[in-house]
């Protein structure tokens, strides 16, 4: 009995854990997006990526298809935003903007 309680246990801390990543990662996204940065989206893809792992992990099957959607309409986005700003936005993971 001793052996489930505590695999019960990592399991919670697995989930906490994920959680706790997610909120996180999806903060610093949209930091990242609010300076400008390309490496947002990336870091939003990455997020929703956490998410859905946890939400496999714990049976939530329509959130996966919340992230799922989250992460389409983030590289809609990013693609949007590039084509407006004519190419000139900064390289994927560069503070700077790259002078051709």
């Amino acid at each position: 009995m001793q052996s489930t309680k505590g695999i019960v246990m990592v399991e919670g801390q697995l989930v906490s854990a994920l959680q706790v990543l997610g909120w996180i990662l999806t903060l610093l996204g949209q930091v990242q997006v609010a300076r400008k940065r390309r490496a947002g989206f990336a870091t939003w893809i990455v997020a929703n990526i956490v998410l859905i792992g946890l939400s496999v992990r714990v049976g939530l099957w329509w959130s996966i298809g919340m992230y799922a959607t989250n992460i389409a309409v983030c590289a809609w986005s990013f693609r949007a935003w590039d084509q407006a700003d004519q190419g000139r936005m900064r390289t994927l993971f560069v503070s700077r903007r790259t002078a051709w």
